[in-house]
């Protein structure tokens, strides 16, 4: 799974015509819509399966998938689970400022000190910025991700922030 990134997860059927419910587990998804293949990974069998697309509609915030060959619920619900993956090289290039979640989850966080806050868990898109889940010993600290907070940024590895007088 090295040269692969989890974009989605099938969530279940949706319908009685095969169609599947995905949740986006990124913020790349506009980018995937025009897409006419899909790769599924399945964790317990360490297996890809790249499956045709025959519809892709985005409904609030989840993605409605129909794929060929996939014509009923009973057969959709096999997919449930499966995790929707991208080879990296398909990404779409970023602009300086920009990051893909997997770039930030899981790395460390510290103060212009240098001090540990934590490791990122999640983020949150708000819509007019992204919101990070800083977690530590079962502290939570909600950061905006805004460049006027950011003192270095090193993408998969670490985050230097100047903390908002606010937190």
């Amino acid at each position: 799974m090295n040269k692969f990134v989890v974009v989605g997860i099938v969530s279940k059927p949706h319908g009685l015509f095969g169609q599947v419910k995905v949740i986006p587990t990124t913020n790349i998804w506009n980018s995937l819509t025009g897409m006419e293949k899909l790769r599924l990974y399945d964790e317990s069998r360490n297996q890809v399966y790249e499956l045709q697309v025959e519809q892709m509609i985005k409904t609030g915030k989840s993605i409605l998938v129909k794929f060929a060959n996939i014509n009923n619920a009973e057969t959709a619900s096999k997919l449930v689970g499966l995790n929707v993956v991208v080879d990296l090289n398909q990404l779409p290039k970023l602009k300086k400022d920009e990051f893909y979640y997997f770039e930030v989850l899981g790395i460390d966080v510290y103060d212009e000190s240098g001090n540990f806050l934590g490791k990122i868990e999640d983020v949150l898109s708000t819509g007019s910025n992204e919101v990070l889940i800083i977690r530590k010993e079962g502290h939570e600290i909600l950061f905006p991700m805004i460049r006027d907070y950011i003192v270095d940024f090193e993408k998969g590895k670490k985050l230097k922030i100047r903390l908002p007088e606010w937190i």
